[in-house]
């Protein structure tokens, strides 16, 4: 036996040693990695060679194994590059993210280091933006920025002729108002329209019609791109629409200058009003007052009488040659030419401009019911121009508008529906609901739903504890009374002894006084 267990031995160590030196896959212990070789003991159950001697294992050819090793040296190179690089790359962020904040300046706290600084240089207001606007660095306090949101007002109502800069100002306005709208902005500018109103005041008061200011417009217009116009209980809009219609109401219209200024007033009313759809008077009386400057008096079938300190010439618009405006130049704000109130070119521009924001305060009031009573004073002067004037672009343009109140006029009327008295209603009737109950059958029935068996049961409970209470109640109010009875019987029993013993002691007294007074 022992010979045929070791000669057993013998075979299975050979069919083993056989086996192990064919190639063979990677064992799922080696993890992937580029080994040449492993040995027996690190791979699994059938891989132990069972004498216990460890034996070297290859699992490739030596071609193979070269190759392995190529691949192996260069992934070894290319790790060795990207960690050069990562380290590289590392070192750049250290340089430019080191101290960030000596790369911006200050934010200026007041308007003069602003201009100086805007001296220096153009792009000051871009390099404050990046700055606010930066995440690497700590963000700035918000009373900070509330502070740089004051001077760039300030900032803003100095300029007046440089469109671009006015917009970029505006737009970092807005994004800060985004960033800190707390009560010191709205404070500020507050402020800043009382004292438009304290100055609009005073001219009123002393009987002068006023020629609006270009800073007054601007300020205005940067509200409307600030705030919200259609709201009309707003903190900043509602008091701003108020002044803005105060100066139209006292506006001048004694020149081309000034009827210029007053178009671009009503420029922003139409920019104030055109999605809320508020009805302004105010601006209907100054586009009548406008309209009657361009018609004759002699012909106009509709007046309205202003006062000579507003307007000194009646027939200011009025067109005296034929003038082409094809190529005429829209208005504008920063248009600081002065016109002459004797040119006929400068009248029909003023006055073409007039005619475009009298079809949009047409269009923007067409959804109102009483567009016919608001349009119907503009016609009989659109009619007058349209047969007047020598500008056939003018007449023209003032017969499309009497078209367009027309369709508007059968629109409305065609929409337009008859007030009704509200009919009263009806009173109901007090019903009362009706109770359904089972049916009695002249027996307990035992169908009957629970809540109703419920409540019978409760009724029938409470009346039998009504009983029992009253009953107690009455048992204890007569043995409260025969006590009290007794009580006071006892009470008497005792007076009446007392009176007896009281009576028989001043008797027996009487009779001793008696016996003494027979002996003396």
């Amino acid at each position: 036996r022992e010979k045929e267990t070791a000669e057993r031995l013998k075979t299975l160590q050979v069919e083993e040693n056989q086996r192990m030196e064919q190639p063979t896959l990677k064992s799922i212990l080696s993890k992937n990695k580029p080994q040449a070789h492993i040995y027996v003991e690190e791979l699994d159950e059938s891989y132990y060679i069972m004498d216990g001697s460890k034996k070297r294992v290859t699992f490739d050819d030596d071609d193979d194994n070269n190759n392995k090793n190529e691949i192996i040296s260069a992934n070894e190179t290319e790790e060795n590059e990207d960690d050069s690089t990562t380290i590289d790359n590392e070192e750049d962020e250290q340089i430019t993210n080191g101290d960030l904040t000596a790369e911006y300046e200050e934010i200026p706290s007041d308007i003069d280091k602003l201009q100086t600084r805007l001296s220096d240089d153009k792009n000051t207001l871009s390099t404050i933006w990046k700055r606010i606007n930066d995440k690497r660095l700590p963000p700035i306090p918000k009373s900070v920025l509330s502070n740089y949101f004051d001077v760039l007002l300030d900032y803003y109502e100095t300029i007046t002729s440089n469109k671009i800069l006015l917009n970029q100002i505006g737009k970092n306005l807005l994004y800060l108002l985004q960033l800190v709208n707390n009560e010191q902005t709205k404070s500020n500018i507050l402020n800043r329209l009382k004292q438009y109103h304290v100055i609009l005041n005073e001219q009123i008061e002393n009987d002068k019609f006023c020629q609006v200011d270009l800073s007054f417009i601007l300020f205005l217009k940067l509200i409307a791109h600030l705030y919200p116009t259609s709201d009309f209980l707003h903190p900043i809009t509602t008091p701003a629409i108020t002044l803005l219609v105060q100066a139209i109401n006292h506006c001048s219209l004694k020149s081309l200058g000034s009827c210029r200024q007053v178009l671009f007033l009503i420029d922003l009313i139409k920019q104030w009003i055109s999605r809320s759809h508020r009805y302004v008077p105010e601006i209907i009386v100054l586009l009548i007052k406008l309209i009657q400057l361009a018609c004759p008096i002699e012909k106009s079938q509709y007046f309205i009488s202003s006062s000579s300190k507003q307007i000194e010439n009646n027939q200011l618009l009025v067109l005296k040659k034929n003038i082409d405006l094809s190529n005429s130049i829209k208005l504008t704000i920063f248009d600081t030419n002065d016109l002459d109130d004797n040119n006929d070119s400068h009248r029909a521009t003023i006055l073409q401009t007039y005619l475009n924001h009298l079809i949009d305060f047409l269009q923007i009031y067409e959804s109102l019911s009483a567009i016919v009573e608001i349009a119907e004073p503009f016609k009989s002067f659109l009619v007058t121009i349209a047969d007047t004037t020598k500008c056939s672009q003018i007449s023209s343009q003032c017969r499309e508008i009497l078209n367009l109140i027309d369709t508007s006029k059968t629109t409305c009327l065609t929409n337009r529906k008859h007030l009704e008295q509200g009919k009263e209603q009806a009173k109901m009737l007090k019903l009362f609901e009706p109770r359904f109950g089972p049916v009695y059958e002249g027996k307990k029935n035992s169908r009957l739903p629970k809540e109703y068996d419920e409540r019978l049961r409760l009724r029938r409970k409470y009346k039998r504890e009504h009983k029992s209470v009253t009953r107690a109640l009455v048992l204890d109010t007569e043995f409260i009374a025969r006590e009290e009875l007794k009580q006071q019987v006892e009470k008497d029993t005792q007076r009446k002894r007392k009176v007896k013993d009281i009576q028989a002691q001043l008797s027996m007294q009487e009779g001793e006084y008696r016996k003494l007074q027979k002996t003396k």
